[in-house]
């Protein structure tokens, strides 16, 4: 009797997030007594703002509705909308507000009501790996607008002038993995470049507030042709709430809900009525960009005293991006003995570059002040020790 074998589909064949993969390592290290130091992890401050965990106290002991609107609670909307005019001066329609499950729900609606199958999206590279991950399973073709490893991550926007043919861009600012935040005109060029060249722009915009030398622009600033997603993971201080948004033009917005109605019915309930306190707390949550300033200098002098790494000073978001080209080891095999003789822990840069992953490293600053300090020690006398 033939049996029926069921095989995954190609689609479903996406790279692992290999950051995901070291933390689990680590905790297995940590399990038999080591002590690690987490400088892989793309999270934030462990400082939920209390007004935002007490609104969630409240509410387990109150009779909340279990599903919301598909679009997102009304008063959340609005919120979203008064944070553009105050921080901004822009106004933002909360009916085109959409609160989605964190900004990978975000960007899984925006990319299945923005493009059919077969259609070419743009990356820059470096890149979060999560945009040619979804794009693949959802079996549109990725295009990556490759930047030599000479620029040490630095993306060089003008390369976009090739790509007239290109159905869609994804752009982040500040960048993932490299802290780079594209200037007022890069912005423009890119906005106009797309507008004239019928191309739909998404706008990753998860580490705005996150910036230290140079300002963020919101690109629909620039018109109203562009797809802005954000969350409230990182500036927020709400990772694992799984609560972010997308500000959609009014012609997506029926696409927009009909997807997210069927897709995730709704976001978390309480994640969302927690998150309409997290609006009253931008002056404690302003306090922690000067904590990520302080662990960015200390890395910089650290970094700055071996000739074999090569980089350039994040201006936002909290990552270093390291050319390791010099010292002779693959990114793979530099994170791992450097983790091993040191318990810091950094990841390769395969995630996010696909053709120089293997000279580059990301290193987070996001962690508490005594732990960088402690882990950039490690990683000095380490580098002093072998270079």
């Amino acid at each position: 009797m033939k049996k029926n074998i069921y095989f995954p589909s190609r689609r479903s064949d996406v790279y692992s997030f290999q950051v995901m993969d070291i933390l689990e390592q680590t905790k297995s290290m940590e399990s038999k007594g080591q002590t690690i130091y987490h400088l892989e992890l793309g999270e934030p401050l462990n400082k939920t703002p209390k007004k935002v965990l007490r609104r969630a106290s409240e509410l387990l002991t109150e009779k909340v509705p279990g599903y919301t609107p598909s679009n997102g609670i009304l008063d959340l909307r609005i919120k979203v909308s008064e944070y553009y005019k105050t921080k901004h001066s822009l106004y933002v329609d909360p009916d085109q507000v959409f609160i989605t499950s964190g900004s990978s729900g975000a960007f899984v609606l925006t990319f299945l009501a923005s493009f059919d199958h077969g259609a070419k999206i743009g990356i820059f590279n470096p890149v979060y790996p999560a945009y040619r991950n979804i794009l693949k399973s959802l079996d549109l073709e990725v295009i990556e607008i490759k930047n030599d490893i000479e620029n040490n991550g630095k993306i060089d926007i003008s390369k976009i002038s090739k790509y007239k043919n290109l159905n869609g861009l994804v752009i982040s600012s500040p960048n993932n993995p490299t802290g780079q935040i594209f200037s007022k005109d890069e912005l423009g060029f890119i906005y106009n470049f797309c507008e004239q060249n019928n191309i739909i722009l998404i706008s990753d915009e998860i580490y705005h507030g996150i910036e230290f030398d140079t300002k963020t622009y919101p690109l629909i600033s620039f018109g109203k042709n562009v797809i802005t997603i954000n969350s409230f993971s990182k500036f927020f201080c709400m990772p694992g709430w799984r609560i972010g948004w997308a500000i959609v033009p009014k012609n997506f917005q029926n696409n927009f809900l009909k997807l997210s109605q069927n897709l995730f019915i709704s976001s978390s309930n309480i994640g969302q009525y927690s998150a309409i306190k997290v609006f009253d707390c931008l002056n404690e949550l302003n306090k922690n960009i000067r904590i990520y300033q302080d662990n960015r200098k200390i890395l910089f002098n650290v970094l700055s005293n071996f000739d074999v790494i090569d980089f350039i000073n994040p201006t936002g978001a909290f990552y270093f991006y390291l050319n390791i080209k010099k010292t002779g080891l693959l990114s793979k095999t530099f994170t791992r003995n450097l983790l091993k003789d040191t318990g810091v822990a950094i990841t390769p840069g395969h995630d996010f570059d696909k053709f120089n992953g293997d000279y580059t490293v990301r290193v987070s600053f996001s962690s508490d002040n005594y732990i960088i300090k402690t882990a950039a020690d490690k990683i000095f006398y380490w580098l002093k020790k072998y270079y």
